[in-house]
């Protein structure tokens, strides 16, 4: 009996025809992360690439100006739902959209810019006119008396796989992110003050060019 046993142990651990199964059964799980994690950061370059789509059209769009000074809500309500089509096939409902018409002084300072007007989809808070410290004039946009655009958008991604997964991890949030910002120099608008430059006036009860001249 011991001898038989003996024997089917050394037949055994001979046996190789389980072997590929169970390292299959090994490497599949992490085949399948790479897979998922490869997926999924392919899918969030795509919509970040949007995204920074979205913003160089909308600050285009609203560099072009209108016929009068102020532009109008509602074109600027057309711009900004036209625009986010370019978002597709993602949904850009949640796209936080805000547009600003930009302003170099005219006293020699050219790093930090004046934010002359602003305007914001229903999501998301203009910028307060008047000088923007937390900014700095894009290099090529400093030039004194330089009037641009600048649009900055933002969306929360969340992501198509394993979104259950991070919840479980303590004090790490399901969702990301995203926000693109692009300067535009200023193709339309009116010129105010001693200012060569054309400046874009956005809708507001209070908009006033750079120069404090009002529109």
């Amino acid at each position: 009996m011991l001898k038989r046993l003996v024997r089917r142990a050394k037949h055994l651990r001979r046996d190789r025809r389980a072997t590929a199964a169970v390292e299959f059964a090994v490497i599949l799980p992490v085949l399948l992360a790479i897979w998922a994690g490869m997926t999924e950061l392919a899918h969030a370059i795509d919509e970040w690439r949007k995204l920074t789509l979205l913003a160089r059209t909308v600050a285009d769009l609203t560099a072009q100006g209108d016929t009068k000074n102020p532009m109008s809500t509602t074109l600027m309500t057309d711009i900004l739902a036209s625009a986010t089509t370019v978002m597709r096939p993602f949904n850009a409902a949640n796209a936080k959209i805000v547009i600003s018409a930009m302003g170099v002084g005219l006293t020699g300072a050219t790093q930090i810019p004046t934010v002359c007007s602003s305007y914001a989809s229903g999501n998301a808070v203009a910028r307060s006119t008047g000088l923007a410290s937390s900014l700095t004039v894009p290099p090529g946009y400093q030039t004194v008396g330089m009037r641009y655009v600048l649009a900055e958008v933002s969306i929360t991604y969340t992501p198509m796989i394993g979104s259950a997964l991070v919840k479980l991890a303590k004090g790490v949030s399901s969702t990301i992110t995203f926000s693109s910002v692009a300067p535009w120099p200023t193709r339309g608008g009116t010129t105010y003050g001693n200012n060569i430059y054309t400046e874009v006036v956005l809708p507001g009860t209070t908009a006033k060019a750079c120069d404090g001249t009002t529109p």
